[in-house]
């Protein structure tokens, strides 16, 4: 009997709550008569309403914005961290020499020459392969000449053209490009470190001396062009390495 009494006592509360809400709702709060509306209580409840709703829609918005959803991720840790990236020759990759008219010169896994092999450094960014070249002898700077990279996992590779009396020639070859900021997850900092981790390439190419100037079939006009190819790759780093706080 005691429950009963209670429970009519709270639905008579609630009740008595609710017609006083919806009276609020229906009351004229502010007449404004030279505009012509009026402001009730229901409009004062929807704007109240409105206003909460959008202060928890920020709020839940910015959390999400600076949070790591480590369970989506898969791992047991989320780490952060800056990458650096070092520039590196390969003093045992350059090649120098000339060429006539038709001739070429092959490097890298074309001829099976090990300076060129990367296969094994697993911190590769990206390399590039570049020829610098200039016209020796002959009646003008009119010659055309042809640098072709590939890679010994992509044989297609690339090939660039270039004219006149000498010039740079490079072709960049994508390793593995990190941006500024890397992040994922790992059991452990060194885990994180390896999971970045990717072999490199064995590099080569071919440069030939296309073509001569209009002028190179006169008496007396040999036409030849000089080269040196040079390799440059770039290695990354982690620096400040840290874990992020699970959300």
């Amino acid at each position: 009997m005691s429950s009963e009494k209670n429970s009519a006592s709270i639905s008579g509360k609630i009740s008595d709550g609710m017609s006083s809400f919806e009276s609020y709702n229906n009351k004229e709060i502010y007449r404004f008569d030279g505009l012509g509306f009026v402001i009730t209580g229901r409009l004062v409840s929807g704007l109240c309403g409105f206003v909460i709703i959008v202060l928890m829609l920020m709020i839940t918005f910015s959390s999400a914005a600076n949070s790591v959803m480590i369970a989506d991720l898969g791992g047991s840790k989320a780490y952060t961290a800056d990458v650096v990236i070092t520039e590196n020759s390969c003093s045992d990759c350059t090649l120098s020499g000339s060429l006539n008219e038709g001739e070429s010169i092959e490097f890298g896994y074309i001829v099976e020459q090990i300076d060129w092999d990367y296969t094994q450094e697993m911190r590769i960014t990206e390399i590039i392969v570049s020829v610098n070249w200039d016209a020796s002898g002959g009646a003008g700077p009119g010659r055309q000449v042809t640098f072709e990279v590939s890679s010994d996992n992509n044989t297609a590779g690339e090939s660039q053209n270039d004219g006149g009396g000498g010039g740079d020639i490079s072709i960049t070859w994508p390793i593995n490009q990190l941006p500024e900021t890397v992040s994922d997850t790992a059991d452990s900092p060194d885990d994180f470190v390896t999971s970045f981790e990717k072999n490199g390439e064995w590099m080569g190419g071919r440069f030939t001396f296309t073509q001569a100037s209009q002028g190179s079939n006169l008496p007396g006009i040999n036409e030849s062009v000089s080269y040196t190819i040079t390799l440059t790759y770039y290695t990354w780093e982690f620096e400040n390495i840290r874990e992020l706080a699970e959300i």
